[in-house]
């Protein structure tokens, strides 16, 4: 008899399960998932309340990581001291709300629902470990936007207005440059990683 090939492993690294280079669900971890079509969940009576309510907040951390990068780029093509005045607080505001949200959201995922999910369906396992090392990426990059974001300056300095001036749309840009690319960054993993977990975790939360 021959002896059966066990199980390979799971390993984030895998660039089939890294949020930064897989381009979908792999055809192993889609198998152990509740195949419901996107396209049918609002229709389930058990839609309405925790999913809902979590797609909810999906939207608006997708919006927001959308926004941040467009401002960014209208922020560079500015000339105009006022108008650059009046959006840097806004930029940095934005930012820094995304951040707090996004800590926020996967502490819940992580603590709560994950958890749960694991308890309720131990099929998920490594579609939920998936997500997990999602998240730690997530975190660095959120890290880094912080980082960004705190650097980024919002008032000019000095009481020479011209000289201010010049000083300050140069540090307005240097710091732009370095935020727009944590911004972007974090946009495209959010899209990955949004949508992956919705398809593993709304069907699931259909079933309770």
């Amino acid at each position: 008899m021959e002896e059966e090939t066990p199980t390979e492993a799971f390993t984030y690294d895998h660039p089939d399960n890294h949020v930064e280079q897989r381009e979908q669900i792999s055809s192993q971890l889609r198998a152990s998932l509740f195949e419901i079509p996107r396209a049918e969940w609002r229709a389930s009576p058990r839609f309405r309340g925790e999913a809902e309510f979590w797609m909810q907040i999906h939207e608006g951390l997708l919006k927001a990581s959308a926004t941040l990068p467009a401002w960014l780029k209208q922020f560079q093509e500015m000339d105009d001291m006022g108008t650059m005045r009046a959006l840097s607080p806004r930029i940095a505001r934005l930012g820094s709300d995304l951040v707090h949200h996004a800590h926020g959201h996967h502490h819940i995922e992580d603590h709560h629902f994950f958890p749960a999910f694991l308890r309720l369906f131990p099929q998920l396992d490594h579609a939920l470990e998936m997500l997990d090392g999602d998240h730690k990426v997530l975190a660095e990059v959120l890290d880094d936007l912080e980082a960004a974001v705190r650097e980024f300056p919002v008032a000019p300095e000095g009481t020479d207005k011209a000289q201010s001036d010049r000083a300050m749309r140069e540090a307005w840009l240097k710091g732009a440059e370095r935020l727009l690319s944590a911004a972007e960054r974090l946009d495209a993993l959010f899209i990955r990683h949004i949508g992956d977990e919705e398809e593993i975790c709304i069907p699931a939360m259909l079933q309770l």
